[in-house]
């Protein structure tokens, strides 16, 4: 991953109280309010008040810290999940709108790590997986299916996140037409990109729903 590791030669022992959760919860709230490049041993040992070398016992390295971190955002959008059975579709949506809003708000750590499977929550993918199903997604699809939603999420989140420099349609010129519609188009999808986001994943679960329905 190429994030700088921070590696100690050996682990010692725990810090009395300390869990790995709360090592984890102190690096989010470092990288909130100074960014990723603020995130380190030091500087989370120090909202711990711990010795950095206790955080060893937590995590391996920055980059397994950094991993752990983006598991346990990905971890907080199963809680839009309704308690109770309803429509699947709005079900996987506020999971889905959930997924988008964290990782507006993490996209920097959105782009250096990847979720690992030691963070996955099962219980919240088995229920994302059998929502899938009751909305008419063969099992054999489910995988599928969910990786093309993950992927609009993601995306979504990260061009959310990019600034983009001021255009007008004149730059396109009178030759290009169809330029100068897109650039009209760009500044309101930006303003509006959750509301953007909402109308393109409801497109695209329609369409991966319909695509897979027994003919």
């Amino acid at each position: 991953m190429g994030s700088g590791q921070e590696r100690a030669p050996g682990r010692p022992g725990p810090a009395r109280g300390l869990r790995r959760e709360q090592v984890v919860r102190a690096a989010l709230d470092e990288f909130r309010e100074n960014g990723i490049g603020g995130v380190s041993f030091r500087s989370v040992s120090r909202r711990l008040g711990v010795n950095p070398m206790a955080l060893y016992t937590y995590v391996a390295d920055k980059d397994e810290l950094l991993s752990a971190m983006y598991d346990h955002v990905l971890a907080e959008a199963g809680s839009a999940l309704p308690a109770e059975p309803g429509d699947p579709g709005q079900a996987l949506t506020a999971f889905f709108t959930a997924s988008y809003r964290l990782m507006v708000e993490y996209a920097g750590l959105a782009r250096l790590v990847r979720p690992t499977l030691d963070g996955v929550d099962l219980d919240i993918a088995e229920r994302v997986h059998r929502l899938l199903v009751e909305l008419g997604v063969a099992e054999e699809r489910v995988a599928e299916v969910q990786m093309a939603l993950q992927k609009l999420t993601i995306g979504s989140a990260l061009v959310a996140d990019i600034e983009l420099p001021p255009v007008a349609e004149a730059d396109a010129g009178p030759d290009h037409p169809l330029v100068a519609g897109v650039l009209r188009r760009l500044d309101d999808l930006h303003a509006d990109a959750e509301g953007h986001f909402l109308r393109t994943f409801g497109l695209l679960l329609e369409a991966l729903v319909d695509r897979h329905q027994p003919r």
